[in-house]
């Protein structure tokens, strides 16, 4: 029987569109489930434009409970390149790396399923 592969959520400034698409991806997909903190995560992932109201607490979630430790999965077109709301997203955020990208507005929840269960799967990051 293959290991669930626990998420995390982190919304910053979403319309609620790929969270929803998140949602039916872990509800859907039987080897997802949800973690209640970063630390129980296997992968954590990420929706919104990442606005300058969020920014700072994203920054510091990421800095001090994921960078280095947990794959991070990107989902929507917003959270990718700030797109349609201006430049923003991950690609104002160099600190911030991602594993995978899944494009869309909204993107397909299979999509986001297949990109969770490979972004865990694949070797863990270890903290150096």
């Amino acid at each position: 029987m293959p290991r669930t592969v626990r998420v995390f959520h982190l919304c910053a400034g979403d319309c609620g569109a790929c969270a929803a698409e998140v949602w039916a991806a872990v509800e859907g997909t039987p080897e997802l489930a949800w973690a209640a903190t970063p630390q129980a995560a296997d992968v954590v992932v990420l929706t919104g434009s990442v606005p300058t109201t969020s920014r700072g607490a994203l920054l510091a979630t990421y800095t001090t409970l994921i960078q280095g430790r947990l794959p991070v999965v990107v989902v929507g077109r917003c959270a990718i390149d700030g797109y349609p709301f201006g430049k923003g997203g991950i690609a104002a955020q160099p600190n911030i790396e991602a594993r995978r990208k899944v494009d869309g507005c909204p993107p397909i929840v299979d999509t986001v399923a297949e990109a969770l269960l490979e972004a865990a799967r694949q070797p863990r990051i270890i903290a150096t």
